[in-house]
């Protein structure tokens, strides 16, 4: 019976000492966690035009970064606030956004002085099982934390995220999902899947603490733009068994079905984790391959792809042109997108709409934004050859033909 009522007083120690830790935990990532408000009236692709509320976290404080979700603070045509607890909201720069995974960083000038950096878990892949809280603003509820477990780190819809059943509502984007053990972040909260529960995503943190030291460096963190494609057998959970070639024709010594295994010596399982490898490098780079037993090596050649913060978009009539956001749809040449086309404008009422790619005007196929502002310029009518991109179906549909007169013409670059 003593020794019931010892065991008894131990347990309820340490579970007062757990709470007491959690607890300092929660009140730190109050300090380093902020809100952010977006605001964008002509999107890029991917984006959506109106008003968001997000989350974040300050990871730099002297340079005054701040790690978010990409769909939160948008791809560079909006304005973007964030807000410290107990502080204004101030205008925040965009500084990086990943043109793969959703994260972006922002930089603010004004870091109060109470505000703490979030600490990064750069290193742990295997995090089965362990105890999180998803911390943001869900539905309005500031500064608040929901409690769960990581199932495992998933290869889902062609990229790796962490999986925890921590619920990451509206509001909870882009803040940080943070290990109840250690205070570390290990991850991005991101999304959650449609008609379930439990079913929540974060964006691994390898890639971004990666991205934020070739920034550091100066150095572009982009992901490669490889020519390879991949496929996936979920079965065994080999997701980069060789598909094909966008450029055509195979490299010698690579055959499809080959499963890489390696690059430049380093081993590796996914498409997220081969991307981050080689983010800031280009050139080529040696991977191995498994064909059967045997392992093979081969020279594989590629560039980063280009950086969102730095591409130009130009306004017509109510509606945004720019190239395409995934250049390996269209690896071999440039293709000059209508990302967005506002409703009842010039624009949408002589044809264009999101999605139309311009193939040529009066003949002639434009070779950059600045070429395009030339052909578009001027007074007299032009004929403009269009083609429909779905992102649902990956596909172009049919072509078109439009008349159109030259209005408002400008061309911009992403601040």
């Amino acid at each position: 019976m003593q020794q019931l009522k010892i065991f008894s007083l131990v347990l309820l120690f340490l579970l007062g000492s757990l709470a007491s830790a959690i607890a300092s935990i929660l009140e730190d990532a109050s300090k380093y966690a902020v809100r952010i408000k977006t605001s964008i009236s002509y999107p890029f692709f991917e984006d959506e035009a109106g008003v968001s509320n997000g989350a974040g976290f300050l990871v730099d404080k002297d340079r005054g970064w701040i790690i978010t979700n990409a769909h939160v603070s948008g791809r560079g045509t909006g304005t973007v606030e964030v807000l410290f607890k107990d502080n204004d909201f101030q205008e925040a720069e965009i500084v990086y956004v990943d043109p793969e995974l959703d994260f972006s960083i922002l930089t603010v000038k004004d870091i109060p002085d109470s505000a703490l950096v979030a600490q990064l878990d750069c290193k742990t892949r295997r995090l089965n099982g362990l105890e999180v809280a998803a911390f943001g603003h869900p539905h309005s509820l500031y500064f608040s934390a929901s409690r769960g477990i990581v199932s495992k780190v998933r290869f889902y819809e062609g990229h790796d995220w962490v999986q925890t059943d921590a619920a990451i509502n509206p509001g909870n984007s882009g803040g940080p999902l943070i290990s109840l053990d250690t205070g570390l972040i290990i991850g991005i909260n991101a999304m959650s899947l449609k008609d379930s529960e439990g079913l929540n995503f974060a964006v691994p943190m390898a890639p971004v603490c990666k991205s934020l030291e070739l920034l550091k460096e100066n150095l572009n963190p982009s992901p490669p733009l490889l020519p390879l494609s991949f496929a996936s057998d979920n079965v065994a959970e080999n997701y980069l068994i060789v598909a094909g070639n966008r450029l055509g024709k195979l490299s010698e010594g690579i055959q499809i079905g080959d499963e890489v295994i390696a690059v430049n010596g380093i081993e590796i399982s996914s498409p997220t984790e081969l991307a981050t490898e080689l983010r800031g490098k280009s050139g080529s780079a040696e991977f191995t391959f498994k064909r059967g037993e045997t392992k093979i090596k081969g020279t594989v050649e590629f560039s980063p792809k280009f950086k969102i913060t730095e591409r130009q978009y130009l306004m017509v009539d109510g509606g945004l042109i720019a190239e395409d956001i995934y250049p390996e749809r269209f690896v071999q040449e440039k293709h000059f997108m209508f990302h967005s086309v506002r409703k009842g404008s010039y624009a949408q009422r002589v044809g264009f709409g999101k999605g139309e790619v311009v193939l040529t005007i009066d003949g002639v196929k434009p070779t950059s934004i600045e070429h395009l502002e030339k052909l578009l310029s001027g007074e007299d009518e032009k004929e403009i050859i269009t083609r429909h991109w779905s992102s649902i179906d990956e596909l172009f549909y049919d072509y078109f033909k439009i008349d159109y007169e030259p209005g408002f013409v400008r061309s911009y670059n992403v601040p």
